[in-house]
């Protein structure tokens, strides 16, 4: 069996434990690696690659921040601040949410995004005492997180690199807010739903449970009250400021911007570094890291391009332009669900320009499918970084199908209806 041949085989028995959930999901994705390594895939660098993203770091530093946010006690400041203007309900707190973390995700990176609400979320679970539970809000805020990331050129990776395939090509490239004509239809769509269809069901499924979130959630004790208690509260919301301000200005890769909002808030005594490491949530880093690992294994193997091109050739060669373009954003639609959408745009968005040369059509409408549908992946928790950041809220590998599986039709049926008409062939 050829490398590639394995790789698709090693990510079929994944799908498989991703949805029985017999072993933990970051136990699954490291033992992923292993196993491409192992095989003779991809050399242990690369089956490995993931632990060195920028992405991973940028997870992990927000998640120190955020713990600091909650361990000095300004996350639930923040979150009583909230629950007022909400008046203590869900539903009004819900679409709060969604419309901050779409707007900040159109200009910041959508895993900070994410990251930064969560503390704030916990502390309004907090300070409701038991009125407001995360697991009910947060699905969605990673789902606007990511929805809000096709409103720009920068909010999600897919868009700037479709980008970097026009340029390359000496095209014109896409304008700045061009992704909007697709992006805020999305995100409507994911108000109405979350609103109609996706709280309802996902209070149900959560009120059968009890979760005790992880410890880099929860406030570790710091009240607020006392002159130190609100300088260090003071620093940490300054810090994230500062994130945020780095985030927007790119002036440092996002992953240093993180690592250097973590350091300071060590550094400055808003969280120990004991309390750090047992706060951080290391099955999220695993389940991140290891989704990453796998995608690189099927780029390098090529077992992500042999299933590309089996979808494609299975077309034909008097195939109309809109089914290549059905095809091709269906196929990134699926891959997306189960690897990183990174990987997949980077791998079909060449093979979507060069079919539209070969059968003389704009290039447009088949790269701007491709990327608003990749970067609307809502199925699964290791679809987007913000799915699997809220991962601790507990919810289940079959939550986000449940939740998420009819949202992405929907957002895809939005790219069908929207592109082609935006982007005629």
């Amino acid at each position: 069996m050829s490398p590639a041949h394995t790789s698709l085989a090693v990510v079929g028995v994944v799908l498989i434990l991703y949805f029985t959930e017999w072993i933990p999901l970051g136990v699954t994705a490291v033992g992923a690696c292993v196993a491409m390594a192992l095989l003779g895939v991809v050399p242990f660098t690369v089956a490995f690659s993931g632990f060195a993203s920028d992405v991973v770091f940028l997870v992990g530093g927000m998640v120190v921040v955020g713990a600091a946010l909650a361990e000095t006690g300004a996350s639930q400041v923040l979150g009583e601040f909230l629950l007022r203007r909400g008046g203590g309900s869900e539903r009004k707190l819900l679409v709060v949410a969604i419309f901050a973390a779409a707007l900040l995700s159109a200009f910041l990176n959508n895993t900070s995004v994410t990251a930064m609400f969560i503390p704030v979320v916990a502390g309004m679970a907090v300070s409701s005492r038991g009125r407001i539970r995360p697991g009910n809000l947060l699905m969605s805020v990673a789902f606007a997180a990511s929805a809000g990331g096709m409103l720009t050129l920068v909010g999600s990776t897919p868009p700037l690199i479709v980008q970097g395939v026009l340029e390359r090509a000496g095209l014109r490239p896409f304008g700045f807010f061009e992704f909007a004509w697709v992006g805020a239809p999305v995100v409507v769509l994911l108000l109405v739903y979350s609103l109609l269809v996706g709280y309802p069901l996902t209070q149900r499924l959560m009120a059968r449970r009890t979760v005790a979130l992880p410890e880099a959630w929860s406030a570790g004790g710091g009240s607020g009250s006392g002159r130190g208690s609100r300088v260090k509260a003071g620093l940490a919301v300054g810090i994230m400021l500062l994130c945020v301000a780095l985030f927007a200005s790119e002036a440092i890769p996002p992953g240093l911007t993180a690592m250097l909002g973590a350091v300071l808030v060590i550094v400055t005594g808003c969280i120990s570094d004991k309390e750090t490491y047992r706060r951080m949530d290391w099955n999220t880093v695993f389940v991140l890291a290891g989704s990453m690992g796998i995608a690189a294994a099927l780029d390098k193997s090529g077992g992500g391009k042999l299933l590309a091109d089996f979808v494609v050739g299975a077309l034909g060669p008097s195939v109309s332009p809109f089914t290549v373009l059905v095809a091709v954003s269906g196929l990134g639609l699926v891959l997306t669900q189960l690897t990183s959408n990174t990987a997949v745009t980077a791998m079909l968005a060449p093979i979507a320009l060069f079919l539209s040369q070969t059968m003389g059509v704009s290039p447009y409408p088949m790269l701007m499918a491709l990327a608003t549908t990749c970067a609307a992946a809502f199925a699964t928790p290791v679809a987007t970084p913000p799915n699997t950041l809220v991962l601790g809220a507990g919810y289940r590998f079959t939550d986000y199908v449940l939740v998420g599986g009819l949202l992405t039709l929907l957002a895809y049926g939005v790219v069908l209806l929207v592109v082609p008409l935006v982007w005629p062939f």
